[in-house]
């Protein structure tokens, strides 16, 4: 059972490493992996082959029906149903939408849908609505070191997004039904947020007793990291068979209270099936997340073997949760927390096999050998791993997982039953966490309490698994110290950077918005951060430091704001608090703290290369736009113009004040591809070989313009724009050009959106 799981879950990692479907005429491959089925020796490439066809027959359904191009942009009045908790702020509400089946309009399963002001008073979970939509089909930043959000949407079965608009037809048409879950859990929120209103641990206790984390704040996220004890402050496998425990016993003691019970049914299958009815509440409190869907099946297999007297071992209960989870979900293999998940079980079973510690200690030995186990994928996933997780987790695991999350449980149950006593305990709950809080806190604050690496290469994954596996191997392994070599690629891996003389440009995918990149041998200049979306949310610290760190970049040395727009300056105060910034220059000293002003003239070398400010004047008086800043970055082998926002009043002033030397290779196109910018004067003065348009998919000013558009292709001028080609990057090395490189296109797979 054991390699037939392996061999399935290798089969579905295997598919979705293609970058393309592949023709369905590999469905005919079924008849020759059945007939590997009749040889032992063969029947692991059978399954193998099962996993990639299983996966191949899932994923071409979810691109049958994803939101067809034809209907993006449009207005259409469509009934559905809420199929998550609304994620609410201020500004918006955020849910998922499943429509109604339709013979006029053939939508995805599920529409992700932000409903902005004005918003409805009452929108929950279950509810079936009619709703004005504009939809886009799944689209993401793409960038290095960043996060996939197209990948994202795929593991989640979604097909589209969009946005409710206002209209006199949305309207709710039914309320949500009875048994709904997420109707609980909703009104589980609600109550949390009623009687913990003030409280600084709500967003943890809801994580506890429901599965959502969206409340816990970047503060103690930060703490939960840095102490490797992220996995309690939810509700994970572990909790699951917590709950499973106290439903065993529970239901043991009362069954076995009165004699008749036992002649009906004995009492130890009457507990089976209270822990089984216990977890499987316990897990829809969570909705079901990858870590507890793992837990609640193996609780419920090794509970069908107490019923049926033919217990599994812990390998075969692991391997059946595995390909259960698969067949529900191939996708689930693109998932940090899958990984996660079934390595932690496989490695306590690992570590336990043919070992006699003196009992007192074998907890503390297994914590220790489970934190080190787990670092490759914690550094892969996450680039930290905690070196103070195993003293962490003894204080943690006994305090969450024994006294907050029964407390919790149990509370949740009494909120319904008897709300006086239920709320008690939330109160008790609370103030036992504003106890340990502290002590986690302290624990986090100790020098090198984590370990934190650069974005390393896949295969440098593998080598660092295998070292973790011999050192963790039983005393008499043979080479087992070996071991150590694995762990070599986190001291000699160095990411590549540019030799004297040269300088790498990156035009990041902000969306609507821009952020560039240039790399020196020894120095960084980031020219503006891109937009700020929300208080949660901002391209400085999602998409600027994320590519900072895949290269190897620890400071910046020159942050340029070229003016004051959101779309320019939104990530650039959460950036200054991540990353060391030595210098800022901008058009707006006024709005950026410990900032110099840039203008024309101001020109330095660093590493052989050329950097000069062309734009604006220290006298010139204008919009704020066509203030910007403008930058010329230049050596031997070409240059790069970035140009803020500046348009044609702008433009006129430089190729006046620069009549032969405003030319450049590339040229980041002024305002997005506006059509108040590009004049011909100005792309005849820079004469561009590319032109590289930061623009968001489909925004909403109807970026690039086409008569921007068509002034380039008058002129011969190959166009590429973020929104299609994602971060691109090109290398002006001492004796080359190198090719323009698209990260959308060198990192594609079959999820990736094509427009």
């Amino acid at each position: 059972m054991v390699k037939t799981a392996i061999a399935f879950m290798l089969g579905c990692v295997l598919f979705l490493q293609l970058r393309n479907m592949p023709n369905l005429l590999w469905f005919w491959a079924l008849l020759p992996a059945s007939l590997l089925l009749i040889h032992a020796k063969t029947r692991v490439f059978a399954y193998l082959l099962f996993g990639m066809l299983w996966t191949m027959l899932c994923t071409t359904n979810y691109i049958e029906t994803r939101l067809s191009p034809e209907i993006e942009g449009q207005d259409i009045v469509i009934t559905g149903t809420v199929a998550t908790i609304p994620d609410r702020d201020s500004n918006h509400i955020r849910f998922i939408f499943k429509p109604d089946k339709s013979s006029t309009i053939i939508l995805p399963d599920k529409l992700r849908i932000n409903w902005y002001k004005p918003l409805p008073k009452d929108l929950n979970s279950g509810e079936h609505w009619q709703l004005t939509l504009r939809l886009k089909q799944t689209h993401g930043m793409s960038n290095p070191g960043g996060f996939d959000y197209e990948s994202w949407l795929f593991q989640q079965g979604v097909g589209a997004t969009g946005y409710v608009k206002t209209a006199k037809s949305n309207h709710k048409l039914a309320s949500a039904p009875i048994y709904s879950i997420n109707t609980l859990r909703q009104s589980l929120l609600s109550k949390l947020n009623t009687h913990l209103e003030t409280s600084p641990y709500l967003g943890l206790i809801q994580g506890l007793t429901t599965g959502v984390r969206r409340n816990i704040n970047k503060q103690q996220w930060q703490t939960l990291r840095t102490s490797g004890t992220s996995h309690l402050l939810a509700i994970s496998g572990l909790h699951i068979g917590l709950a499973a425990a106290i439903g065993f016993f529970c239901f043991r003691y009362l069954w076995s209270l009165r004699a008749k019970n036992l002649l009906i049914l004995p009492a130890i299958e009457f507990a089976a099936l209270g822990a089984a009815s216990l977890a499987l509440f316990y897990a829809a409190l969570a909705g079901f997340s990858i870590p507890t869907q793992r837990a609640l099946i193996m609780v419920i297999v090794v509970l069908l073997g107490v019923l049926s007297r033919k217990p599994h071992t812990s390998p075969s209960l692991l391997a059946i949760s595995l390909l259960i989870i698969l067949v529900i979900n191939p996708f689930a293999v693109l998932s940090a927390g899958f990984w996660l998940s079934f390595s932690a079980v496989a490695l306590i079973l690992f570590v336990s096999q043919n070992k006699t510690p003196n009992p007192r200690w074998q907890w503390l030995r297994i914590h220790g050998l489970l934190a080190f186990g787990l670092s490759p994928f914690l550094l892969f996933f996450f680039l930290q791993t905690s070196l103070i997780a195993p003293i962490a987790n003894i204080i943690a695991i006994p305090f969450i997982s024994l006294i907050i999350v029964p407390l919790l449980l149990l509370a949740s149950i009494l909120l319904w039953l008897f709300e006086p006593l239920g709320i008690a305990l939330l109160h008790l709950a609370d103030y036992l966490l504003s106890l340990f809080w502290p002590l986690l806190n302290y624990l986090a604050s100790i020098p090198y309490a984590s370990f934190s690496v650069q974005v390393i290469p896949f295969y440098y994954l593998l080598a660092l698994l295998v070292g973790t596996i011999l050192l963790l191997a039983p005393r008499g392994f043979p080479a087992k110290w070996l071991g150590v070599i694995g762990f070599t690629p986190l001291l000699l891996f160095s990411p590549p950077h540019p030799n004297k003389n040269e300088f790498w440009f990156t035009l990041l995918d902000v969306g609507q918005g821009l952020s560039a990149v240039v790399q020196t041998h020894s120095h960084t200049l980031v020219f503006d951060t891109g937009p700020k979306f929300s208080e949660s949310f901002n391209t400085g610290t999602a998409v600027i430091h994320p590519f900072l760190q895949s290269r190897g970049i620890s400071k910046i040395n020159i942050l340029v704001i070229s003016h004051g727009d959101n779309d320019h300056i939104g990530g650039a105060l959460p950036l200054i608090n991540q990353v060391s910034v030595s210098t800022i220059l901008t058009s707006i000293t006024d709005k950026v703290p410990n900032s110099l002003p840039c203008y024309s003239g101001q020109a330095w070398y660093w590493d052989g290369v050329y950097f000069e400010f062309l734009s604006p004047n220290q006298h010139d008086v204008d919009s704020k736009n066509n203030l910007s800043c403008v930058l010329k970055v230049s050596n031997n082998q070409g240059s790069v113009l970035l140009t803020g926002d500046i348009e044609i009043s702008a433009e006129k002033r430089l190729v006046e004040r620069y009549p032969s030397s405003l030319n450049a290779t590339i040229l980041v196109a002024p305002h997005h591809g506006s059509k108040t910018s590009s004049s011909l004067p100005f792309i005849n003065a820079v004469k561009p070989k590319l032109v590289l348009i930061p623009a968001g998919y489909r925004n909403r000013y109807h970026f690039p313009h086409i008569k921007v558009l068509k002034r380039f292709q008058q002129q011969e001028i190959p166009v590429f724009s973020t929104a299609e080609y994602g971060a691109m990057s090109i290398q002006f090395n001492e004796n080359e050009l190198s090719v323009l490189s698209s990260w959308r296109d060198k990192t594609r797979k079959i999820w990736t959106n094509s427009n």
